[in-house]
């Protein structure tokens, strides 16, 4: 009786290897495919903080919970039916959210980004932290943080994000203010920048 052909080893041995390879083809076109672009990510909007001038160096004339900084980076961003500040009212709203911030903001010369509309202050701050960063490392492992609020114009409300350099890494990371007034517990401006 003639052996069965699919039960010769040669045959099997053969399948394994072909069956083998099939699978490598597909996990290489699974994996090893492009990553896919963010649909969040406004690639006008990116600011690697680590290209901006070191901010280790002083004066550090603001203070997020205690801990010095300079200001690197600054977003306004309208919620609703706002309007961003125009170039010459930067210094004046800066100072309207904590008194001194505009004389800070006029000697650190931050850049200044004006957002288009957002829908929330809880977006704003995840789009905001998604835009402002480090690459490859998360905000809580370097010398920055974030600090995102909102503040009422004659127009609307304004959300603000402020990227703050501090002397040395600090677990800080982006700090969500719930309304106004926290602006005045979360940062402050020594006395003699004003």
């Amino acid at each position: 009786m003639p052996e069965d052909l699919f039960s010769s080893p040669l045959v099997g041995g053969a399948a394994a290897v072909v069956g083998l390879v099939v699978v490598i083809v597909l996990f290489r076109a699974i994996f090893s495919g492009k990553k896919k672009k963010d649909s969040l990510i406004e690639n006008s909007l990116l600011v690697d903080l680590s290209e901006l001038p070191r901010q280790e160096e002083g004066p550090f004339d603001l203070r997020v919970q205690n801990v010095p900084g300079r200001l690197g980076v600054v977003v306004f961003a309208p919620l609703g039916s706002g309007r961003p500040p125009k170039n010459d009212e930067t210094f004046s709203v800066l100072n309207a959210i904590v008194p001194g911030l505009g004389a800070v903001a006029r000697r650190d010369e931050p850049l200044v980004q004006n957002w288009p509309k957002q829908v929330s202050a809880t977006g704003f701050a995840n789009i905001l932290a998604r835009h402002l960063h480090v690459p490859g490392r998360d905000i809580t492992e370097t010398n920055w943080c974030l600090l995102v609020g909102k503040t009422k114009r004659p127009d609307g409300v304004m959300l603000v994000g402020l990227a703050i350099g501090m002397e040395a890494a600090n677990r800080l990371g982006v700090l969500r203010l719930a309304d106004e007034m926290q602006w005045l517990q979360f940062l402050q401006v020594d006395p003699r920048a004003m």
